[in-house]
């Protein structure tokens, strides 16, 4: 008896031991999907104010220049544009002291356009404004993009003493 119980032992721990390894030799595999999503991005880091001063009885042309700065992902498309301003007349954009004004141009220093709105979506004061109207495309390097303007106007002379200004809206789409 005691033969047959070691047998029977051994017989069992045997399909124990055969029925984990089966168990152990056993595989299951999935796959780890990872995904890093870059968002679009543009920030208009930086846009230059323009100021002069002139004596009294100054005239003929002048100009005053300054920098938008934008930073955009590498490969990221977008457009600057510079509205009309808050004191133009029929797309003249023009400074004032209270009801006197002074004509000026916006341009671009790149190529002396006047820098508009044409193509953007969010600013269209000066669409229509007519030919040699154009807004400022890009395409982001990842690091600081500098773009320069040139403020450019006539005095006669006459002009009533004072500070002139206006406000021109700058967006940056992309």
């Amino acid at each position: 008896m005691k033969i047959l119980q070691k047998t029977l032992f051994r017989t069992i721990t045997i399909a124990v031991i055969t029925s984990f390894s089966i168990v152990w030799a056993e595989t299951d595999t999935q796959n780890l999907d990872i995904s890093i999503i870059i968002q679009p991005a543009c920030t208009l880091d930086s846009v230059g104010a323009v100021s002069a001063n002139h004596a009294t009885g100054t005239s003929g042309a002048q100009t005053s220049s300054g920098q938008v700065q934008v930073t955009c992902n590498a490969g990221q498309v977008f457009t600057i544009a510079m509205s009309a301003g808050m004191n133009a007349s029929s797309f003249q954009r023009r400074v004032h002291n209270g009801t006197n004004h002074i004509d000026y141009n916006l341009l671009k220093q790149s190529n002396s356009n006047v820098w508009g709105t044409a193509g953007t979506t969010a600013d269209t004061t000066m669409n229509g404004a007519g030919a040699g109207i154009a807004d400022q495309d890009g395409t982001g390097t990842g690091s600081p993009q500098i773009y320069g303007y040139e403020v450019s106007y006539n005095l006669l002379g006459t002009e009533v003493a004072g500070t002139y200004t206006d406000t021109v809206l700058v967006t940056l789409e992309f």
